[in-house]
């Protein structure tokens, strides 16, 4: 759209058709993106529900039972536990964008 001349007097397209180019051998999955948000935030609970859950079985197993200190270790439990869920959410992702399609022969 915009062109100062440079590219058209390297004899290159315009950033616009490189990156048409590149777009159109890249294919997206539909619904990747929803796939995705669903998964992130589906990541998110299990991860702080898990992240909760461990802490108070190491607390029970440690006898902790004054209900500030459970907060405050489920709390960062919680916290502690978020970067391993979207790790895995991310793993996921892109173990399954990895995965090329089976090519249909052409005539």
């Amino acid at each position: 759209m915009y062109n100062d001349g440079f590219h058209m007097m390297a004899g290159k397209g315009s950033g616009m058709e490189v990156r048409g180019r590149m777009e159109e051998s890249r294919r997206k999955r539909p619904g990747s993106r929803l796939l995705l948000g669903i998964a992130l935030f589906a990541g998110t609970l299990a991860s702080m529900c898990g992240g909760a859950l461990l802490a108070d079985f190491a607390l029970d197993l440690l006898g902790v039972s004054s209900p500030p200190v459970r907060l405050g270790v489920k709390v960062i439990a919680m916290a502690a536990a978020l970067p391993a869920g979207f790790y895995l959410v991310e793993r996921v992702f892109l173990a399954r964008s990895s995965v090329t399609p089976p090519k249909t022969p052409g005539p």
